[in-house]
């Protein structure tokens, strides 16, 4: 058995803050905790000692389960042998067809790799000049109507939709279209939580048909959102590298449908998970005075009161480390679910054609044997000499391998600069606010953050 090195040991900070996570299990849980976890809190599922065990097989009604929680295992079936575990379990992509029918997102192949690339060179990290100005742009938007108590959620999940939307389609993209966008996502995303969850856990099929039911009607009006937006675009942006991809032999790559199934895809997967992100971030720099000073001084020292440029983007570490520190305690991505394309062994353990094996951010970001204290909110991990010290493929909130998350650039420039502006423009209280209320949405949302307001002075 192999044992993971402890983490280095990092000194306290000032009052240490342990945020709200949700209460767990005595013992790993049976069947019926399982099923009932698909309509309560999949996160609660596991029992502490979760968070230093490194592979775990669980028992479902009808399939085999194994949950790989060390970087090593991780990096075994996500990279080393990725061409033997599917991107999703089947049922989860026909959950999820409706609405990005036959997206890079649940494709596999040279159809896949040919849409990666395209996709790849606009989001790469030297292009994140052309979108500075998105990000700007709706930060200081938000800070202009923010006053009082406000529910910051979905303000940044509209703000982030419409500069995902803005960076397809240019400046016809219309606020009032975000906002149906992030109320539809959440809809579909909780219809496709339940599709997946009752697959991986081998329930029988009726217990997802209202599900597909209610997944279809709402990937309908996401894709005729998608449609409207996309007939009245201006030429350029993503959307128009799209349109001029090319196959070899010089035909287009994409039809309109499929084109409709790649916007909704971004729009999916570039929203709502650095909306939540944000969210969190706002929540926690409020609950510790010493992080939101540091934020203050920072900012105060490279920016003078301004929206940082796209140089000083780099200028910013403590604003960095407190946004993928947020990242580890809230990971975007909650669990990946991978299918077994055929035999393999994980450790001790045989894999099957067929079986499912998952990882978990949410306990592998919180794990023990990798991190001190992992449940505390430490931004000082991810300082630069200190990020060098951490776990390989322990720490993975854009996923990894192949199908890393080709947005992560675009991401994480947003974040930065969202998070800069809002908190030299507005100061945040959160006396007097109850816990967020948590939500493990399907692997595409991420941990959700609803129904909590903010005090804002501006």
């Amino acid at each position: 058995m192999i044992v993971c090195d402890g983490p280095p040991a990092m000194s306290p900070m000032p009052a240490d803050l342990v945020p709200p996570r949700p209460s767990v299990n005595a013992r790993f849980p049976g069947p019926m905790r399982i099923l009932t976890a698909t309509i309560d809190d999949l996160l609660g599922l596991f029992p502490e000692v979760s968070f230093r065990h490194h592979l775990m097989p669980l028992k479902t009604l009808a399939r085999r389960v194994l949950v790989v929680n060390e970087p090593e295992l991780v990096r075994q079936v996500y990279i080393t042998s990725a061409a033997n575990y599917e991107a999703k379990s089947q049922h989860f992509q026909q959950a999820l067809v409706p609405l990005v029918g036959d997206s890079m997102f649940v494709n596999h192949g040279e159809i896949w790799s040919s849409r990666r690339a395209v996709m790849a060179r606009q989001l790469h990290p030297s292009r994140m000049g052309g979108f500075h100005h998105l990000f700007v742009e709706g930060a200081e938007a938000l800070a202009a109507g923010w006053q009082g108590r406000v529910d910051v959620a979905p303000g940044l999940g509209a703000a982030t939709a419409l500069a995902v939307m803005r960076a397809l389609f240019g400046d016809t993209a219309r606020m009032a279209d975000a906002q149906r966008l992030v109320t539809s996502f959440a809809a579909f995303d909780g219809a496709v939580m339940g599709v997946d969850l009752a697959y991986v856990f081998g329930l029988p099929p009726r217990f997802s048909g209202f599900q597909f039911r209610s997944a279809w009607r709402h990937a309908r009006d996401v894709r005729r959102i998608c449609s409207d937006a996309m007939a009245i675009a201006e030429p350029g942006g993503i959307l128009g590298a799209l349109r001029a991809a090319q196959t070899e032999d010089g035909a287009a790559l994409l039809d309109e449908t499929q084109l409709i199934s790649e916007v909704a895809m971004m729009l999916l997967a570039g929203s709502e998970t650095s909306a939540n992100a944000l969210s969190w971030a706002l929540y926690l720099v409020a609950r510790h005075p010493p992080t939101l000073a540091r934020l203050r001084e920072e900012h105060a020292s490279v920016l003078g009161g301004r929206a940082p440029t796209v140089d000083e983007l780099n200028k910013l570490p403590f604003t960095r480390a407190v946004l993928q520190e947020t990242m580890r305690l809230y990971p975007p991505v909650p669990y990946l679910s991978r299918q077994a394309a055929g035999p393999d062994r994980i450790r001790h353990i045989a894999v099957h054609e067929g079986d499912t094996v998952l990882a978990l951010p949410w306990l592998l970001h919180r794990h023990e044997r990798l991190w001190d204290a992992p449940h505390a909110f430490r931004p000082d991990r991810f300082m630069p000499d200190a990020a060098r010290k951490l776990p390989r493929f322990g720490y993975i909130p854009f996923s990894l391998g192949p199908r890393v998350c080709t947005g992560a650039a675009f991401a994480m420039a947003e974040m930065v600069v969202m998070l800069s502006v809002l908190l030299q423009r507005l100061d945040f209280s959160a006396e007097g606010c109850p816990a967020p209320v948590r939500e493990a949405g399907a692997a595409i949302r991420g941990i959700g953050f609803y129904g909590q307001g903010f005090c804002i002075a501006g």
